[in-house]
């Protein structure tokens, strides 16, 4: 046997040993939302983020398991921190509201619920927030921030900022069992 392969074998156990351990290593990571026409700052929007990993169950029928709820509020440039997991825990949901913007979603787009593509959770990334417009339905954007947002445990800052919207949507959901009685 060689006098390499002993080094060789330590190297590459470091190698697994560091990958492993960093494949699901949580960072925090800036992002910055602006406004989609003028490109100015937003600031207090409300920024949640869910991070799941797959639970246990058979295969199709196994959800998914809370690993981190995370929320902040945007500074007066814009900027808010999240966590991100790397390489092997990648489910996440990404919600950013502001009263007066479009709620955006990195899963679905208001008001055609078109899957968003393209994507990336990435340190630096900027999120820009289209002015809600009179065209649009108030009580079908309720329902979109509402469920845009999942596993919100605790009422947080997003629920805070929400609230509007919230309220808006129990509101139809009255009024709808009203009509039916």
């Amino acid at each position: 046997m060689s006098a390499k392969a002993p080094v060789f074998l330590l190297v590459l156990i470091n190698i697994l040993l560091i990958l492993s351990t960093s494949a699901c290593a949580r960072m925090m990571i800036t992002g910055r939302v602006v406004d989609a026409e003028t490109g100015k700052p937003i600031e207090n929007a409300a920024v949640h983020i869910y991070w799941g990993k797959m639970g246990p169950g058979p295969p199709g029928l196994a959800g998914y398991v809370t690993v981190e709820v995370a929320e902040d509020l945007t500074d007066v440039k814009g900027l808010f921190n999240v966590p991100k997991y790397s390489i092997l825990l990648n489910h996440y949901y990404l919600t950013i509201y502001k009263k007066g913007y479009v709620c955006w979603s990195n899963k679905k787009i208001f008001p055609t619920y078109e899957e968003r593509k393209g994507f990336r959770l990435k340190d630096g990334m900027v999120i820009e927030l289209e002015p809600f417009k009179e065209e649009y339905s108030r009580e079908k954007h309720a329902y979109f921030t509402v469920f845009s947002s999942i596993n919100r445990n605790e009422p947080g800052l997003f629920d805070d900022a929400i609230k509007s919207e919230r309220e808006l949507r129990s509101k139809i959901i009255r009024r709808k069992r009203n009509r039916g009685k």
